[in-house]
């Protein structure tokens, strides 16, 4: 009973700070403060600490668009899916850092910002062209700790100490399977080993080429996770165009030429890193191998 009565007083606790902001029915469900961010409280946790000057928030943030698909989130970072951020001002006006400072340990809360604020003032980049220009971005977010300064490097230490344990398994796996694989591969400088298979002619693929590739994809163990010979369409894309194809395979490809086959063993750290892949098929800290084939190659204009 007395537990319920807790949560009942937080509840209030949020609606007291937040007594100057008001019900705006453009997003229904959501309250709007002087500022410009709308919120909705989703759950209380049971934590009684608010953030304060120095610590460091552990949060699960999901990003969605308007229309309530999910572009991005936590999980993109680390397979934690948490990230940790400084408790820290606004970046902008409307942020949802404004509403980080009245939230406990355990609480979770929709926010609505503005998508141009968010990515020009927190992730300093570009907007991303599936989000309009006045847009806005829904981001549903958990404060799961809040850290001291000392429990933050504690953390961070924690988790150097994970990596560089994924990491030397994923040696050890690779290793094991150069000494017992009947091929032998070549290495590259980067960590990348290949295995020429059929020799192609002209020019090597070069910045701003367009190419047509066909390719499998297959874990150490063999097995295929991917092959557009099965989808009966091989992949077009610019050589050098951003976020397309893996930093890994975009480099196997410079040293390719048209109607060339070669084999790539790919590393993490050139693939799909600590988190995996965006699917889930492909696990953090796995070494791929690419079969690639360089059908097409036509050169941009001087």
């Amino acid at each position: 009973m007395k537990r319920k009565h807790l949560k009942y007083l937080c509840f209030l606790l949020l609606l007291t700070v937040f007594s100057a902001c008001w019900r705006n029915p453009k997003y229904k469900g959501y309250t709007q403060t002087p500022s410009g961010l709308y919120y909705k409280l989703q759950t209380i946790g049971d934590g009684k600490k608010k953030p304060a000057a120095g610590d460091f928030l552990q949060l699960m943030i999901t990003y969605k668009t308007d229309k309530d698909s999910v572009f991005s989130d936590s999980y993109s970072n680390n397979e934690t899916g948490k990230v940790i951020l400084p408790f820290q001002h606004s970046s902008f006006k409307g942020s949802f850092e404004e509403g980080l400072t009245i939230m406990n340990a355990g609480d979770s809360v929709s926010f609505i910002v503005n998508a141009d604020s968010l990515f020009d003032k927190f992730f300093k980049t570009d907007l991303p062209i599936f989000l309009t220009e006045g847009g806005i971005v829904k981001m549903e977010v958990k404060l799961c700790r809040i850290l001291t300064a000392k429990e933050y490097t504690e953390e961070v230490e924690n988790y150097r100490e994970v990596i560089e344990d994924r990491d030397i398994e994923e040696q050890r796996k690779l290793k094991t399977y150069l000494d017992t694989c009947k091929t032998e591969y070549y290495p590259l400088n980067n960590g990348m080993y290949y295995l020429p298979m059929k020799q192609g002619t002209g020019d090597l693929a070069e910045k701003g080429n367009t190419i047509k590739i066909h390719y499998k994809g297959y874990f150490l163990n063999g097995k295929k996770f991917e092959s557009t010979y099965e989808r009966g369409q091989p992949l077009e894309y610019i050589v050098g165009a951003q976020g397309q194809i893996i930093e890994g395979l975009e480099y196997a490809i410079s040293l390719m030429n048209e109607g060339a086959q070669t084999k790539f063993i790919i590393p993490s750290h050139l693939a799909f890193g600590e988190s995996g892949s965006s699917t889930g098929i492909i696990p953090p800290y796995t070494t791929v191998i690419y079969e690639v084939e360089l059908v097409k190659l036509t050169k941009y204009n001087n």
